[in-house]
């Protein structure tokens, strides 16, 4: 019976140490998937500062699209408008030689 008890102490020291080399890394990142969503719940995923910095960038971005929009339909009312003369006359002027 000794000598069994003698056999275990090794077996156990290996199932303890491969025990948390195992289980280590998962149970940290449970941890960190816990803390996580208690943060998520209690409203501190992103700070204040943050969110305002993010609302003038998106403000920025906004406006710099809406003066694109604007610059984009004057150049097609300028285009739009150069070919209907130009197409105007090219089509007097074929009429003309026929």
């Amino acid at each position: 019976m000794e000598a069994f008890f003698i056999a275990m102490i090794p077996i156990t020291f290996f199932l303890t140490i491969g025990g948390v080399l195992v289980l280590r890394p998962l149970t940290k990142r449970l941890g960190l998937l816990i803390e996580a969503s208690a943060r998520a719940k209690s409203g501190d995923g992103i700070p204040l500062h943050e969110l305002e910095q993010l609302r003038t960038q998106l403000e920025t971005q906004s406006l710099k699209i809406e003066h694109l929009e604007q610059k984009l339909a004057f150049t097609e009312s300028l285009l739009e408008a150069r070919s209907t003369r130009f197409l105007g006359g090219v089509g007097s002027g074929a009429r003309e030689m026929t």
